[in-house]
């Protein structure tokens, strides 16, 4: 009896195991990706001129670059670049809007240099309440917005969203770009997109093949 409980949980761990999502399992379109928006919890804002008004930033335009994703799904969907049918594809931000939240903007507007790594990342990514519980999350984790250098840095990251596990991290940038304050760090977002469209996708699906 002992040994045939044994065996059972030995079948029952490999089972939980083989239903991960992993990063092939998304290059072979056998799970969905999730578009989560953008995390800005760990976000620094570099050179202060750039930054003036942190009120503004956290009530509104933290919210707007999120909502864009799904409110400009034809300049900020992920769907194209992963080469992904309608129904292997879709944003959901509102999780991203809430956990903002809790950023204090103006206590991270610095001339300072600044980075984040890997294992911030993960940190950040274990406290999430995600209402998406199937398929791979993508979240671009960010880094810093760079006035001096006019770019944001972001660390886009993929998530097997059953067990909220980091299945892999890659730190990018995007020039920002464009009339006002708001369309000008969405524009670096929309860069990372396509740096994601151009060049990373291919170099991704020949990693991660099954």
């Amino acid at each position: 009896m002992k040994k045939l409980l044994l065996i059972a949980f030995v079948l029952f761990n490999a089972a939980v195991v083989k239903a991960d999502n992993t990063m092939a399992d998304l290059f072979a379109g056998k799970t969905k990706l999730v578009f989560l928006g953008l995390d800005f919890t760990q976000a620094k804002y570099i050179g202060k001129a750039g930054f003036m008004d942190a009120q503004a930033i956290q009530n509104q335009h933290i919210v707007s670059w999120n909502n864009l994703i799904e409110l400009e799904p034809k300049k900020f969907s992920l769907q194209k670049a992963f080469s992904l049918k309608d129904d292997q594809y879709k944003s959901k931000v509102e999780d991203m809007v809430t956990l903002n939240k809790s950023v204090n903007v103006e206590k991270n507007i610095t001339d300072d240099e600044y980075s984040i790594t890997e294992d911030q990342v993960k940190k950040s990514v274990a406290k999430y309440s995600l209402s998406e519980k199937d398929g791979i999350g993508i979240v671009y984790v960010v880094e810093s917005l760079n006035k001096n250098a006019e770019k944001l840095v972001a660390w886009v990251t993929f998530i097997d969203l059953a067990t909220k596990k980091v299945i892999h991290t890659e730190k990018v940038e995007g020039k920002a770009g464009g009339f006002g304050f708001r369309n000008y760090w969405a524009g670096a977002v929309y860069k990372i997109n396509q740096e994601i469209d151009k060049n990373l996708y291919k170099k991704w699906s020949k990693s991660f093949k099954a």
